[in-house]
């Protein structure tokens, strides 16, 4: 895993931006998907779907990720790591 060492002392992980990019397309993804079923435009700001739409479940579990993902980043950056 490449590290870059910025001015401020902090350490990137250049891994953990990818991930995050990447779970953000996720996300879209979903959204889109889910408001195509409901036949609402994809640009709407705030959206209740119905309790049959397939892709609402993913939605949810995609944003819970994305906003994991970001807390552990903004925490060290180290995305995906559990001490348990």
């Amino acid at each position: 895993m490449k590290t870059i060492t910025k001015h401020s002392g902090r350490i990137e992980q250049k891994n953990g931006l990818r991930a995050i990019a990447d779970m953000r397309a996720t996300v879209k993804s979903a959204w889109n998907s889910a408001c195509e079923h409901e036949q609402i435009p994809t640009d709407s700001k705030f959206v209740v779907f119905s309790d049959d739409n397939p892709f609402s479940p993913f939605y949810d579990k995609a944003v819970r990720q994305l906003m994991e993902m970001m807390e552990q980043y903004q925490a060290g950056g180290y995305i995906g790591l559990r001490l348990s």
